[in-house]
């Protein structure tokens, strides 16, 4: 709907409106349609006001004008109309009366709420020359905007008092309900008129005492008529008092319900002006300086200047900045002292700082507020409020100056990261992260906590080794800046985490090589310390030591952080200063099997090779072998070859020996913690001792660890095959067919020689599993490369056709495997060598599924008579292998092989040259009356046609021949649902008298008869005779006249009408289908059942 055409409909609405007498309800459709098209909304309404008829809703515009009555909600369309507002109103009465005094003083109070004060004194000026009606609205509106102005309050002053002696109660309602916002400047105003008269000792002048009748008449309560205000309290030195006067009209404003806004502000500016003189302390000052800002910044500030001298302000200022600076250094403290990590406490340290700054911002010189307001985003961000924080943030990263510095904008951008991190924007967060960073150390504090945030989300990210880095390069240029960061900045719940990744990272950093894994892994650590290559100095030993020290001070009780600053310490060659360190952490744990497993490495180095024994030796007796990994890692290769070796030919010598029962198991215990030795002295890459410890768990049915060393395997040799195969076992064992399969199918590929013994070591069931789950892999490769149309590549075509032969040497005496080469082989277009694999599975007895390959191999030569019977017999019995065979043909063999028939009702053509394929072989079995054998040569052709009518039609007649109707009547269900937008009449009239014959011999005549219906309307010729050749003339319209009384019956008078007419077409002379039409004819006009 256009502009217009909507404001026509709106206008219709408001003229019934105001036609019922409602004219408010009129006059708001006529707003809403001005505001949808002014032009055309003005025409008619003007048109209502030539007839006389408009003259009230301009009286409606008026009121709305002067706020006298409220703008009805109106509905349109089901929807609420919310854009009506009193500038809209003015806007339209001005249109259609210009110049009309209520739409000029509504304008004109738009113009004072936008502080245009000059425009609104010039424009009242030129309607009072101009002897407009409402002179006395115009001159207190004039009034209002010199007093708001501040600079000619006096000559404002004077207008208001001329205008309350001449007409005292129209002035007074005026300012009441038109100047209400204002009133508290007002009376203020009047209020210091009488004070400067006091004080002159001329109280006796007629103007004082209008002054003091006009806050009477404004005030009926008296609580502004006081002639000693709290700012003349003030100014007179009367501060107990003046505090008292503020605190009584604060309390009452409180219980009135409504605190005006700038009187409200002066109050609170006067009582902390009181309080400052009265050195009653900061914290009451600071309270009442920020809620008066946070109610009337303008007003505040004002008064703040008028009852403060600049020595004082100065002084106020001074007090504010002393309180921000003493209170966040508290806070700072109680955070170093939090004993818990996660903890948040001491939040309520920072409200009185936060108020202290907020008061700054407002008082203090422009080139300080930069500083102070980054000061209070950190406070912010400090006591949760991280929207507050990031708003504020953003506004001093505006550029004001030209250039800002990169040292001034550093804080500010990584205090804004931080916001961004704890609301969950963590892209931008990372971006003003990396840009303080990439401005280098200009600004340390700035730069230290952008590396800890920057840290931080790589630890989110999963890049643990460079957020590490990060927190290392952070702990060497300011180790207590990354303290508080830690324990402040980073959000509560991700403490913990960060605890424990840097701590692992840590260890890393120190290890000789990382901790067993795939090439790229190593690559890819390898490759992101030398991108970052300024933090690669950090990623020294003395900054692990350091970042140790860190992780002490955030959690003392973390016995791996202590271990880890031992471990630094080893490193770095201090071997005394680990002894003592170990030494501190054992008496903490004396039995810690991780402590004793440093301390005897340590003594091996030192030495002491009978202590070293002894303490491995507890260590392999306490079961908890596990803490070698990250200690052996740590220390040198020349401490951990001698261990490597002793525990591995130890661990063997054991299983040699090892005896059965519960006795054999605790031996194989016992060997798998000397083979674990063995494992972390290589640094996990011993495959041998893996696979031995893997088969040592797999006997003591631990099959998830046996599996976790068949994968370190793997990660070391991803092509040993005999890991693959004891996995793919675990896999089963676990009833991860998939995996297991994947696992089998990669060892073949690999290794056959090796894999395929190893299957076929397995149990029989397990076998078949393997083989099946094979086979099915292999097939879904195939049907994927099908749809895709992509050839197959040469990893695919190695892997399915070790796949294959794997099948024929497992599955001994079976064909899938035989058959699944030829598929291969097939779709790889080498059909010579298909053919020869397909003879071997020919014989001696050949397959339906082998004789469908046969056929579509023989078409592949252009034999389509011999194809078409080789594939028809699988056409019945496997559908589905079938349709993937006929996707290995091109177009134009399928199209051989689906040669379209001629329906009955289609024109015919001289047959095709073309060879007999499926369809006309279809056709003559059944000419010959052998359905039995065409029907697999029908489903041959709709397979191979895409299931077209014409096929699905010659399957249904096989079907029905056959009497297997459920089938024959789906066909068609297909036929007429692909042909129901339209087409041939007589075609699709005769597929209905089909189902309606299907039907039938299903029994279910309703359906019938309602298909017999259906293909009358639509063709009557073709369909009478279709019908009159089966089933018949009389029996046809006897299932129509039983259907037609049964719908009389349930008084469905429409349908019994159309089985009637229905029946009478087919035989116009029946007496009880014409007595059944009139007695429908009686019964629907009547309205009764007639019996």
């Amino acid at each position: 709907m256009s502009a217009q055409e909507l404001v026509a409909c709106l206008c219709r609405e408001g003229d019934q409106h105001l036609a019922l007498g409602e004219p408010p309800l009129a006059t708001a459709f006529y707003l809403a349609a001005f505001s949808c098209h002014a032009p055309s909304a003005v025409r008619s309404v003007r048109a209502a006001l030539a007839e006389a008829r408009g003259a009230p809703v301009v009286a409606t515009l008026e009121a709305w004008c002067r706020g006298d009555s409220q703008i009805p909600a109106i509905h349109w369309d089901g929807m609420a109309v919310v854009s009506l507002t009193g500038t809209l109103a003015s806007a339209f009465l001005a249109a259609l009366c210009p110049g009309h005094p209520a739409a000029v003083l509504h304008s004109l109070a738009g113009l004072l709420a936008r502080g245009r004060l000059g425009e609104v004194v010039r424009r009242c000026g030129a309607l009072l020359d101009a002897h407009s009606q409402q002179a006395l609205e115009l001159q207190l509106t004039r009034a209002l905007a010199w007093v708001l102005s501040g600079e000619q309050v006096a000559a404002g002053l004077a207008d208001y008092l001329q205008a309350f002696t001449s007409r005292a109660d129209r002035t007074v309602a005026f300012v009441l309900t038109h100047q209400q916002p204002y009133l508290p400047v007002l009376v203020s105003a009047l209020q210091d008129h009488i004070s400067r008269s006091q004080r002159a000792g001329d109280s006796a002048r007629q103007q004082d005492t209008d002054c003091q009748r006009l806050l009477a008449a404004l005030d009926p309560g008296g609580s502004w008529g006081d002639a000693l205000s709290p700012e003349a309290l003030l100014r007179g030195g009367r501060y107990e008092d003046c505090r008292a006067a503020c605190s009584r009209a604060l309390v009452s404003d409180l219980t009135g319900g409504r605190p005006q806004g700038e009187r409200l502000a002066a109050l609170l500016v006067t009582r902390a002006a009181a309080a400052f003189f009265l050195d009653s302390g900061a914290q009451d000052l600071l309270r009442d300086l920020h809620e008066a800002f946070r109610e009337s910044p303008s007003g505040a500030r004002r008064q703040f200047e008028a009852v403060l001298s600049a020595e004082d302000r100065e002084r106020v200022r001074i007090q504010a900045q002393e309180v921000a600076d003493v209170g966040f250094a508290h806070f700072q403290e109680a955070v170093r002292s939090r004993p818990e990590l996660r903890e948040d406490s001491d939040r309520e340290l920072l409200a009185p700082v936060t108020r202290a700054l907020r008061v700054l911002l407002r008082v203090a010189p422009p080139g300080t507020r930069p500083a102070l307001g980054a000061r209070l985003a950190e406070c912010l961000l400090l006591a949760g409020d991280a929207a507050g924080a990031r708003a504020l943030c953003e506004r001093l990263l505006r550029p004001t100056r030209p250039r800002d510095r990169d040292g001034e904008r550093a804080p500010l951008l990584a205090l804004r990261g931080f916001c961004a991190l704890h609301t969950g924007d963590a892209r931008c967060a990372r971006e003003d992260f990396q840009e303080v960073v990439e401005q280098g150390p200009l600004h340390p504090g700035g730069c230290v906590r952008a590396l800890c945030g920057r840290g931080l989300l790589r630890v989110l990210a999963g890049s643990a080794f460079l957020g590490a880095l990060d927190y290392v390069t952070a702990c060497r240029l300011r180790p207590d800046e990354a303290l508080l960061v830690a324990k402040a900045y980073v959000p509560w719940n991700q403490r913990g985490l960060l605890l424990t990744v840097l701590r692992e990272e840590g260890r890393r950093m120190l290890q000789r090589r990382p901790d067993p894994g795939p090439t790229g892994a190593r690559g890819h650590r390898r490759q992101a310390a030398e991108v970052d290559s300024r933090a690669a100095p950090e990623g020294s030993t003395q900054g692990v030591y350091q970042l140790a020290v860190l992780l002490l001070e955030l959690d003392a009780e973390d016995e791996a952080s202590r271990l880890l600053a031992a471990d630094a310490l080893y490193r770095l060659g201090r071997l005394d200063d680990a002894h003592k360190a170990l030494l501190v952490a054992l008496s903490r744990r004396p039995q810690a099997a991780p402590v004793l497993a440093r301390l005897a490495l340590l003594q091996l180095r030192r030495g002491f090779r009978y202590d070293a024994d002894q303490l491995v030796k507890k260590v392999v007796q306490s079961g908890d072998t596990t803490c070698l990994q990250p200690t052996l890692d740590v220390f040198r290769q020349e401490d951990r070859q001698l261990l490597r070796g002793l525990c591995h030919s130890r661990a063997l010598a054991i299983l040699r020996a090892q005896p059965g029962g519960a006795e054999g198991e605790a031996h194989t215990r016992e060997a798998i913690a000397y083979l674990s030795l063995a494992i972390f002295a290589a640094g996990g890459q011993a495959s041998e001792s893996l696979l031995t410890r893997a088969r040592c768990y797999g006997f003591l049915g631990q099959r998830k660890t046996a599996m976790f060393d068949f994968n370190s395997v793997l990660r070391a040799e991803p092509g040993n095959a005999r890991a693959l195969c004891g996995r793919a076992l675990l896999h089963l064992a676990l009833d991860q067919r998939q995996e297991a399969v994947d696992d089998a199918l990669l060892a073949l590929q690999l290794d056959a020689r090796t894999a395929v013994p190893e299957i076929r070591s397995l149990k029989p069931e397990a076998q078949a599993i393997i083989a099946q789950g094979l086979s099915s892999h292999c097939r879904d490769v195939l049907r994927q490369r099908l749809d895709t149309r992509a050839p197959i590549s040469d990893s695919d075509a190695q892997g399915l056709l070790a796949a294959g032969e794997a099948l024929i040497r497992i599955e001994a005496g079976q064909l899938s495997g035989h058959l699944l080469l030829v598929d291969v082989l097939t779709t790889m277009g080498s059909y010579e060598e298909a053919g020869a694999r397909l003879r071997e599975a020919l014989h001696p007895t050949p397959s339906e599924a082998a004789q469908a390959r046969r056929g579509l191999l023989r078409l592949k030569k252009g034999d389509v008579p011999a194809a078409s019977r080789d594939l028809q017999c699988l056409a019945e019995t496997d559908a589905g292998d079938l349709g993937f065979l006929l996707r290995l043909l091109e177009t134009s063999e399928r199209q051989s092989l689906a040669q379209v028939p001629v329906h009955p009702m289609e024109p015919r053509h001289e047959p095709s040259p073309a060879p007999q394929a499926a369809v006309q072989e279809a056709r003559s079995l059944l000419t010959a009356g052998q359905p039995g054998q065409a029907l697999g040569y029908c489903s041959l052709a709709v397979l191979a046609g895409g299931g077209s009518a014409c096929h699905l039609r010659l399957r249904a007649t096989c079907l029905a021949e056959l009497q297997e109707f459920g089938r024959a009547l789906r066909d068609l269900d297909l036929v007429l649902r692909d042909d129901a937008a339209g087409g041939d009449l007589p075609t699709r009239a005769e597929d209905l008298c089909s189902r309606g014959r299907l039907l039938l011999s299903l029994g279910d005549e309703a359906g019938a008869t309602g298909a017999f219906t259906q293909a009358l309307r639509l063709a009557p010729a073709p369909a009478q005779n279709s019908l009159w050749a089966h089933p018949g003339r009389a029996p046809a319209a006897q299932a129509l006249l039983r259907q037609g009384q049964r719908c009389l019956q349930g008084q469905r008078y429409a349908e019994a009408w159309a089985a009637a007419e229905s029946g009478l077409l087919l035989d116009p002379e029946h007496g009880g289908l014409r007595r059944l039409k009139a007695r429908i004819r009686r019964e629907a006009a009547s309205g009764c059942r007639l019996h």
